[in-house]
């Protein structure tokens, strides 16, 4: 073939570099989250792609090398981000964790449900897709109750709050939350999936048992021992090709590649949070979120290259409109319920409705496992965003109400904002 042939897809890559940058700045003027900017500028480039130049999928010289890049970059991504998510939880504790945590997912996940009996109901191919009626319904119940921890950090962060009671409180019912939605995604792709050569219950399972018996094994003190003796680059290297490799055997099974992933991360030992398996992992994770952009190009230029009219106005308004009451009033409630005053209560609630990057990133597996159709998948990112977008106004009104005074006692579960 000419090599000539292969030029868009070298362009395509080079152009994600600009296009990171451009949303970063973006994203800066308007006092919001880089991700945010990113996610956006990078989905629009695809889309412009395809749509003014026909690349995409089955026109493009190298497709399949892309594709496979932007979803290997998302695995390596995920092996950080559940480890992080994972050793956060076995710190979890307390009536204002465990009552925030279930008020910001029952309402979501039940507006998710009435979310999903819209799409059912009106019965248009375009949103419908044919995937099975319960990973639908299971999927749209995640995708309305996740919050984005990475992307929550960093508002806590810019905003001064992280050492703060609320700050901690939040971010202690992120990692519940998308601990449970994360088992949960796992039994939505296996519904619509199936596999191919062997079912997602026993891939799953083999997994499970595998993964507890490395963490085991790991934790052994010999084991510790040698994990410290050896150079960084031995851990790092041996979770990136494992995460690899795992991505690629649970695709060719007919499973999302992701669950080999979250399987590495879930199989790392325990370290503490200071050994070489989590400094492996957080850098696994960074080298994946470098490579993440690209993901949302390819997808882009995939959305751009369907049918027009793939985009549905009725779904993304009733999205946003659930997914914000969903999140403000059970994190409101749920935070009531566990003993916080109406303040920190609120600004609990603005923080927890923010889905950013862990939002896209469910998305993009429900997309790639076939459940959600581009219309409908379009229609969530475009709610990700905005609930995300608007964790800023939201905690600006609620600072005008009442000013925080960020002073941090030691037990985090009891506030002492003022």
């Amino acid at each position: 073939m000419d090599a000539f042939a292969y030029v868009p897809a070298v362009l395509m890559v080079g152009s994600v570099v600009p296009a990171v940058l451009l949303g970063r700045r973006v994203a800066r003027l308007l006092g919001q989250p880089a991700i945010v900017g990113e996610i956006m500028i990078c989905l629009l480039l695809g889309a412009l792609l395809a749509t003014q130049f026909g690349w995409g999928k089955g026109a493009t010289a190298g497709w399949p090398v892309l594709e496979t890049a932007g979803h290997l970059g998302l695995a390596l991504f995920l092996v950080g981000a559940v480890h992080e998510i994972r050793a956060g939880s076995t710190r979890l504790g307390g009536r204002a964790v465990v009552w925030t945590a279930v008020g910001s997912v029952l309402l979501p996940m039940a507006c998710g449900i009435l979310l999903a009996v819209w799409v059912l109901a009106a019965g248009d191919p375009a949103l419908r897709g044919g995937a099975p009626t319960t990973a639908l319904v299971l999927m749209l119940a995640i995708a309305l109750s996740v919050t984005a921890v990475p992307v929550l950090a960093g508002i806590l962060e810019d905003r001064e709050l992280l050492h703060t009671d609320t700050g901690r409180l939040a971010m202690a019912a992120a990692v519940s939350i998308d601990a449970v939605n994360w088992a949960l995604l796992a039994v939505a792709v296996g519904l619509a999936t199936g596999g191919e050569r062997a079912t997602p219950a026993t891939v799953f399972a083999v997994g499970l048992l595998a993964a507890w018996g490395i963490r085991r094994l790991g934790g052994i003190p010999a084991a510790r021992a040698l994990a410290a003796r050896v150079r960084p680059a031995v851990p790092i290297g041996l979770t990136a090709l494992t995460a690899v490799a795992a991505a690629l055997v649970t695709g060719e099974l007919g499973l999302t590649d992701v669950l080999g992933s979250v399987l590495v991360a879930l199989a790392l030992p325990a370290d503490g949070g200071t050994g070489p398996w989590t400094h492996a992992a957080r850098t696994v994770g960074r080298w994946g979120r470098l490579v993440l952009p690209l993901l949302f190009v390819v997808t882009g230029a995939g959305l751009g290259s369907s049918p027009l009219g793939v985009f549905s106005w009725q779904a993304m308004g009733l999205g946003i409109g659930l997914a914000i009451f969903g999140k403000l009033v059970g994190s409101y409630f749920g935070a009531r319920v566990g003993g916080q005053p109406v303040d920190t209560s609120l600004r609990l609630a603005s923080l927890l409705n923010a889905r950013g990057l862990t939002e896209i990133t469910v998305l993009q597996i429900g997309y790639q496992a076939g459940i959600l159709t581009p219309a409908l998948y379009l229609a969530l990112v475009v709610m990700a965003l905005v609930t995300t977008a608007l964790s800023g106004p939201l905690l600006w009104a609620i600072d005008r109400r009442a000013p925080v005074i960020p002073v941090v006692a030691e037990n985090p579960l009891h506030p002492v904002e003022r």
